[in-house]
C-alpha cells in the first residue's frame, strides 16, 4: 500500500509547510494528492480481480500483453525489458515464470540465429484471449462514470500534466 493511499494531508497542514515554503501551491499539492488516491484506487479496482482470480501480477499482465501484441512473431527479451520498463534481470525471471507454466516460449531469431525471440504458446495466448475482455470491460466500466466530454477533457488535462 503507497502512503497516498492513506488519509491525505489537511488543508491546515500543507498551509503549515507553505509558511517556511512560500513558493508552495498548497491547492496543486492536494489536488495531485487526491490524483495519485484516486489512481491507486482505481489501479487496485482492476487488478485485484487478476490477481485473486488468475493470480496475475500487473506486471506480468503487462508482460504478457505486450508478447500478446508482438504474436507469433514473438520480440526479444530485451526489447521486452525495454517496453515493459524492466530491467533485463527481472525480464528473464519473468520469462522463465511464463516458460514453466505454459505460456511462453522462446526460439532463436530466424533473422540472428544468434539472437533469442519469445512469444506466447498457444496456451498463452488463450489464457489471454479468455482474460483481456473482461479485464477492458473493467476498466470501460471504471471510465463510464465520465461522459464523453468529461474523458476528453480528463485526457487533454493528463496530457497537459505530463508534457514536458
Amino acid at each position: 500500500m503507497r502512503w497516498y493511499n492513506r488519509e491525505l494531508p489537511s488543508r491546515e497542514v500543507l498551509t503549515g509547510v507553505a509558511e517556511r515554503v512560500p513558493e508552495l501551491n498548497v491547492s496543486a499539492v492536494q489536488l495531485l494528492l487526491q490524483i495519485l488516491q484516486a489512481a491507486n484506487e482505481i489501479q487496485h479496482h482492476i487488478y485485484d480481480v487478476l490477481e485473486k482470480k488468475y493470480k496475475l501480477s500487473e506486471g506480468k499482465l503487462a508482460v504478457m500483453i505486450i508478447l500478446y501484441i508482438a504474436a507469433a512473431d514473438g520480440i526479444s527479451p530485451s526489447q521486452l525489458a525495454d517496453k515493459a520498463g524492466v530491467t533485463r534481470a527481472t525480464i528473464s525471471a519473468m520469462l522463465h515464470r511464463l516458460s514453466r507454466d505454459g505460456l511462453a516460449t522462446s526460439f532463436s531469431d530466424s533473422a540472428d540465429g544468434r539472437g533469442k525471440v519469445v512469444s506466447l504458446t498457444p496456451q498463452g495466448r488463450r489464457f489471454m484471449e479468455g482474460i483481456l475482455p473482461d479485464h477492458y470491460l473493467r476498466i470501460a466500466q471504471m471510465m463510464n462514470k465520465l461522459d464523453q466530454t468529461e474523458q476528453a477533457h480528463l485526457v487533454r488535462l493528463l496530457k497537459k500534466m505530463n508534457a514536458q
